[in-house]
């Protein structure tokens, strides 16, 4: 799974989310109407109620997602829509009672939540006395809704932020990476170059010295080869994704087993207030409650497996609750109905599932009008069996969704902590690789010439010093943001080494002499001429023509190319394809080998930059 799948996947929370909600408006208008018909009313009280329920939706809507301040004002509507259609109004407590632990943390909020669930199961049970069947009926609905409206909306910020949590683990693991081989360079070589740069300022110059320092100079290469190796040891877990709560699990378990519960609690409720005194409507509605809670929670509540039998049981559980609701009628079983054919969104193909249930919930509404007196239930009875749907796919797909997300997590910080290795490697290839090897040579060189020329000995021996200061330098920028170099540097240092090494240098400068990119290209460059070949001559060249820049670096005495070259020249062009340009390098056949690379100017590229980061309306 991809990032932007990831964040597919946190954004199907708030739909799921907002598609509940919008499902609740014409449930609640549907029993608003039918109430209304038991007393006079005209058109305008429709519609004002109609306004008021989507503006108690609204506002629950604006508290999902982060603004507490239009909690008093949901409160406001809900409670005091009351005044005016008296017992025309309710069951639409659930979204003022979930906005109360989404907004105030512990018990206080679940306080706040049980206290507006009871007030309204007070007024309810005013009005409408003594309807007791009734006022347990509004009870359970406010209390589904709540809970539900809080495990979707809970689920939904739990989905966002384990999304959002991936950039973060990220950058910290980057971070972490490079405190350690910060601590590694430091270890392996920075004793080593405050070895060579003690011994550099030893007078007089002894071949002693000079044999050390290019002993000490190969081995800290070698370490430092070392710890650039990428596959230097296994990738551990990242730390900041380990250890990671499954709140969503568990929150989604325990939310499918309150709506089940609920849901079998107002099923009974229902034949009840149906006024039912058969045996036998009673024995089925008990034994088809019961049977369907269970699979219920069998096909529903997350885990970590699928159920092996559930070819067999969703069939099973949706055939058995048909056919108890068509036995007992009026409608009585509908919601064991819902609950059984949602399950088919979690087990079926979305080709199949999505018709289905709504195909069931569009046969359900029309079967209540097969009952005169329940016919005004039918808009009510198709969108809760669809907001039924999301609420079991939510609480199932959910706790999955965020699975993923969190294994995603994972893979972000190790694909993170690879490319930090990949830059430190590079980098220790490119800067502390021609460092070292320049130290090396110089003390090669001085041992070489010490017998014959003193004074030149001394002077490579004064050099080796700065250059061991700069690659401790070196060390300090590669563990930081990533090293930066200067061309004109890198050239003039290009001409010290080369002269050392007793190569005729011929330096062309047509174009700015500032470009990070083209200076690492050339020390990559020297440093191959001087380890893979026998030179005489270097030129090197660097030109502009508008368009793009342009280094070039040509040298003879082409011996044959080693591995180690390969690398650096692998490193080297993709640096330069990173900036936008091309790059080349190979034998000429005549003993000449000749590296181009070819780079849009610094300027043209940090405009690039700024374009392809900017926002989509931003971008020019």
């Amino acid at each position: 799974m991809t990032a932007k799948d990831a964040s597919g996947r946190a954004w199907t929370g708030w739909a799921l989310v907002f598609g509940y909600i919008a499902l609740l408006v014409p449930a609640r208008f549907t029993i608003f109407q039918t109430m209304a018909q038991a007393e006079p009313s005209s058109p305008l009280t429709s519609a004002a109620g109609l306004g008021l329920i989507v503006s108690v939706m609204a506002l629950f809507a604006v508290v999902a997602v982060g603004r507490r301040r239009a909690v008093p004002l949901l409160a406001a509507v809900t409670f005091g829509a009351y005044v005016p259609f008296a017992e025309l109004w309710g069951p639409i407590a659930g979204p003022l009672a979930a906005a109360m632990p989404l907004t105030v943390a512990g018990p206080a909020g679940w306080a706040l939540f049980a206290g507006v669930i009871g007030a309204d199961t007070l007024v309810s049970f005013v009005l409408h006395a003594p309807g007791v069947f009734t006022v347990t009926s509004f009870a359970i609905i406010d209390l589904n809704t709540g809970l539900t409206l809080f495990a979707l909306v809970r689920l939904a910020v739990l989905l966002a932020q384990t999304d959002a949590a991936n950039r973060q683990v990220a950058a910290l693991e980057v971070a972490d990476e490079r405190l350690r081989a910060a601590d590694d360079l430091r270890r392996a070589i920075g004793a080593r170059l405050s070895a060579v740069l003690t011994l550099s300022r030893r007078t007089p110059v002894t071949a002693d010295a000079l044999a050390d320092i290019a002993r000490i100079s190969r081995k800290a290469a070698q370490e430092a080869r070392a710890v650039a190796d990428v596959r230097r040891e296994p990738l551990p877990l990242p730390a900041h994704a380990a250890g990671l709560p499954d709140a969503s699990t568990r929150l989604a378990r325990w939310s499918m087993i309150a709506m089940t519960f609920s849901i079998s609690t107002i099923t009974l409720n229902n034949v009840g207030e149906s006024g039912a005194t058969d045996r036998g409507v009673w024995a089925v509605a008990l034994l088809v409650t019961v049977l369907t809670a269970v699979l219920q929670l069998y096909h529903g509540v997350p885990r970590a497996s699928t159920p092996a039998a559930w070819r067999w049981t969703v069939p099973a559980q949706i055939l058995t609750a048909v056919a108890a609701a068509v036995y007992v009628g009026q409608g009585l079983l509908g919601a064991l109905v819902a609950l059984a054919v949602s399950n088919t969104l979690l087990w079926l193909p979305p080709r199949w599932s999505v018709p289905i249930v709504v195909v069931a919930a569009v046969g359900e509404g029309q079967f209540l009008r097969l009952y005169p007196e329940l016919g005004g239930y039918a808009l009510y009875q198709t969108a809760s069996l669809l907001a039924m749907a999301i609420g079991v796919y939510a609480f199932n797909r959910l706790p999955q969704a965020a699975a993923r997300l969190r294994a995603l997590r994972r893979q972000i910080a190790r694909n993170a902590v690879i490319a930090e290795r990949l830059r430190v490697a590079r980098d220790v290839h490119d800067l502390l690789g021609f460092t070292l090897s320049a130290i090396t040579l110089k003390a090669e060189l001085g041992l070489r010439v010490l017998g014959d020329d003193r004074v030149k000995a001394e002077s490579l021996l004064e050099e080796v010093g700065p250059l061991a200061v700069r690659a401790l330098a070196d060390v300090r920028s590669i563990t930081e943001e990533g090293a930066t170099l200067s061309l004109r540097e890198e050239i003039d240092s290009a001409r010290v080494l080369l002269a050392s090494a007793g190569v005729d240098v011929l330096v062309d400068i047509r174009a700015p002499e500032e470009d990070p990119v083209l200076a690492t290209v050339l020390r990559e460059a020297v440093t191959n001429v001087v380890r893979h070949a026998v030179p005489r001559s270097c030129t090197i060249a660097v030109a502009d023509d508008g368009h793009e820049v342009r280094l070039s670096v040509a040298n003879d005495g082409v011996t044959r190319a080693l591995p180690s070259a390969g690398r650096g020249l692998a490193n080297l062009a993709a640096r330069v394809e990173e900036a936008g340009g091309s790059f080349s390098a190979g034998d000429q056949g005549d003993g000449t080998f000749t590296l181009v690379a070819a780079v849009p100017p610094p300027e043209r590229r940090r405009r690039d930059d700024a374009i392809r980061t900017a926002p989509p309306g931003q971008r020019r």
